[in-house]
């Protein structure tokens, strides 16, 4: 240890004399105080010392001291936490009925691995810095002694996602001052989401040892492959299933493949895995009520079958009800019409009815109130002016499409936002031209250049008055020059919006379209684009929740919620919260949303399977609003596939990552050899091995508190015996 002060070694004298001349004129020739000669001397050299002490701290010295620094390496112990593990670590799993969480920690296998484990992380840790992670399809870092209280569900994560494990590695090892790391992998080495394995490692700059667990041997097994089904469709509809037996060492088995819904059989067939047609099924279900529906496939086992899990699935379809009913009436019979009908017949979410405007009277008040759109063509004219259906019209949205009976003064009292002065009766032909400026909807480049190839529409000689409010989607392109007159219009915002197409002629757009591409797509997408741009409505409630219908238990759920005052003007800084509860068993779950303006986030993570009633609520100033529904969480079985541990996966990474593949056994069968030589092999490696390094280190000795006890002690001293022996 060197002391360094702040100033030159001379003072040293100085304070040397200092001490010297303030312990002399104390006590020299002193006889007032009566001590005697030896206790003078004593007294003296305390108050020396005393003295000296407090010069030299006045240079504030500092001491500099040599420090040693060990650097142990890392080592991850990263634990499979997902469901396949419960079949690694208890064989008779999956051949049993009751598979839940409880059930498996009652057996006990999983209190015998956490032992194992526990005392793999003791061991390491007097050479490593041990970090044990659990992984499945998430990764949390666990204590050294692993799992504390039941907060952790035991190996019951729903999928596993190895490139997810080595990623966060990866991240920790470079947050880290370790010189070097190794990681050990303890798992069956079941993968099913996520990059490959192999691929994903490279991130990771250090060995790769795999310890393999599980049953090894093939026993015949058949499981519900994979089933193919369109999870919404609507009311009425049939919808196919299309579903894919797998097999294996049961080549020559036959079972029943079952639809069922609550418990109540649908379909059923006979499959005999012996014809290789007989492996996919092909099904087709009537969406007779709507609402969700939780349809679950079974297989019968065959003999000899342990892995009976894998013979069952649950899949969730919604049957909507919201289609959109629309409308379509003309003033007399022209192609227009069937061209909007059979392009919105091509979507599901429409519903279209082509009619003639001397029909509309038969159909009741309570009729057309159902239909969510009207397209009019040629109309309001003067054989039918819609006089007696005006009300209806301002309410709802309107697409009018100017035909050659269409009276303009009519439709300019439609409150459209476009007045139309018609000059002379004339009629001229005019083409599309995008405007740019247009931002309802998106219009890619090709559509475009599609769009402005087609055909001419007919279109009035008139004079267009726009207002400020409304939109132009289309320009009219006369003999190629651009005007200012609007092709298609959109009305200004309001409680119902509406859009006018100032001419006819569509069916040549469509034909045109097809003669191009040999397809309608393009055409059928403009017309969609509009169609939505008029439903989207001023909202009805103040507290809107966009919540998904179906989600599965292998993904988070996310839900994002609108808030409007009275005003119906977006709100962004109210409490808004949301309130689960399980259909089935009672169990509920509180949220609250992150405002992330203009609207409200929450991810509420991954839900266990069930059905499940929401109610949200939001409270802006003194008023308070609620919003209710439903969803539902499917249960996904991605663990259950298959029986056999997939250890060839573990050796294939502890070769290429110079590593050593282990194999423990099944349910983690006691081979201490196993675990004395990957304990063996990893701290004898040579680039493993602890750094040590020096820094220097200053150490003030203002801050020494032992300092100050030496001083109070020196002056208590000679104050004490002065007291005593002396004339104080």
């Amino acid at each position: 240890m060197m002391i360094q002060t702040a100033l030159p070694v001379w003072f040293w004298l100085v304070a040397v004399a200092v001490a010297a001349g303030y312990a002399g004129a104390m006590y020299y020739r002193n006889r007032k105080d009566g001590l005697s000669k030896g206790w003078k001397a004593g007294l003296a050299a305390v108050r020396f010392l005393s003295v000296f002490l407090i010069c030299i701290l006045l240079m504030s010295p500092v001491a500099r001291m040599q420090q040693e620094q060990v650097q142990k390496p890392l080592c991850f112990v990263a634990v499979d936490d997902s469901r396949s593990m419960r079949a690694a670590l208890d064989p008779e799993y999956r051949n049993r009925q009751e598979t839940d969480t409880a059930a498996f920690a009652a057996a006990g296998f999983a209190h015998d691995a956490e032992q194992q484990i526990n005392q793999l992380c003791g061991e390491l840790s007097g050479r490593f810095q041990v970090q044990r992670l659990a992984f499945g399809r998430e990764v949390r870092q666990e204590s050294h002694l692993g799992r504390q209280s039941s907060a952790y569900p035991a190996y019951a994560q729903e999928a596993t996602d190895y490139a997810r494990l080595f990623q966060d590695m990866a991240q920790r090892f470079s947050a880290s001052s370790a010189p070097d790391a190794v990681a050990i992998l303890i798992s069956d080495g079941q993968a099913n989401l996520g990059q490959e394995p192999a691929a994903a490692y490279r991130t990771c700059p250090f060995p790769l040892y795999c310890i393999g667990i599980g049953d090894t041997l093939s026993y015949p097994d058949i499981f519900i492959d994979e089933c193919r089904f369109n999870p919404y469709t609507f009311l009425g509809n049939r919808f196919p299933l299309q579903i894919r037996i797998g097999q294996q060492q049961a080549a020559d088995a036959k079972s029943v493949l079952r639809l069922s819904e609550d418990g109540k059989v649908l379909l059923e067939q006979e499959i005999d895995l012996s014809k290789h047609d007989g492996r996919t099924i092909n099904w087709t279900l009537e969406a007779a009520q709507s609402g969700i529906h939780r349809y679950v496939l079974s297989l019968d086992p065959v003999a000899q079958e342990k892995n009976r899990q894998n013979n069952r699935q649950e899949i969730l379809i919604q049957v909507l009800d919201n289609r959109q009913k629309i409308l379509i009436a003309g003033n007399a019979p022209h192609p227009d019409l069937s061209c909007l009908h059979q392009s919105l017949s091509r979507q599901e979410k429409y519903l279209s009815e082509v009619i003639l405007a001397k029909d509309i009277a038969k159909k009741s008040p309570e009729e057309l109130q159902d239909y969510d759109l009207f397209i009019l063509h040629g109309l309001p004219s003067r054989q039918h002016p819609l006089k007696e259906h005006q009300d209806l019209l301002s309410r709802k949205p309107c697409w009018f499409i100017i035909g050659s009976e269409t009276i303009p003064e009519k439709l300019n009292q439609a409150g459209t936002g476009l007045g139309i002065q018609v000059k002379n009766n004339g009629w001229e032909e005019a083409q599309a031209a995008l405007n740019p400026d247009f931002g309802l909807f998106e219009i890619s480049p090709d559509e475009t250049e599609a769009i402005q190839e087609w055909p001419p529409l007919w279109t009035p000689f008139a004079r267009y008055d726009p207002q400020a409010a409304g939109r132009t989607v289309l320009y009219q392109s006369i003999l190629g020059v651009k005007t200012e007159n609007p092709l298609l219009w959109v009305s200004p915002p309001s409680a119902s919006r509406s859009m006018v197409l100032c001419g006819y002629g569509l069916w040549r757009w469509r034909l045109a379209d097809y003669q191009e591409e040999n397809s309608t797509e393009v055409f059928d997408r403009l017309i969609d684009r509009c169609v939505s741009l008029l439903s989207e409505l001023k909202p009805e409630e103040n507290l809107i929740v966009h919540c998904p219908n179906l989600v599965d238990n292998t993904q988070s759920l996310q839900i994002r919620a609108e808030l409007y005052n009275q005003n119906f003007e977006k709100v962004s800084t109210a409490s808004v919260g949301i309130e689960f509860q399980d259909r089935g068993n009672g169990q509920k779950y509180e949220y609250s949303f992150l405002p992330q303006p203009p609207d409200y986030f929450l991810d509420a993570g991954i839900l266990p399977a069930g059905d499940y009633d929401y109610t949200a609520h939001a409270k802006n100033g003194a008023e308070e609003y609620t919003a209710q529904g439903r969803f539902a969480v499917a249960e996904i079985q991605l663990e259950n596939l298959q029986l056999p541990a997939h250890l060839e996966l573990l050796r294939n990474l502890a070769l290429a990552y110079d590593g050593r593949f282990y194999y423990a056994g099944s349910a983690y069968a006691p081979q201490d050899a196993v675990w004395k030589q990957i304990l063996h092999d990893i701290e004898n490696r040579p680039d493993l091995k602890p750094v040590v390094s020096y820094r220097h280190a200053y150490v003030s000795f203002l801050e020494q508190i032992w300092l100050l006890i030496i001083l109070l002690g020196l002056f208590s001293l000679e104050y004490s015996a002065r007291k005593i022996f002396g004339n104080l």
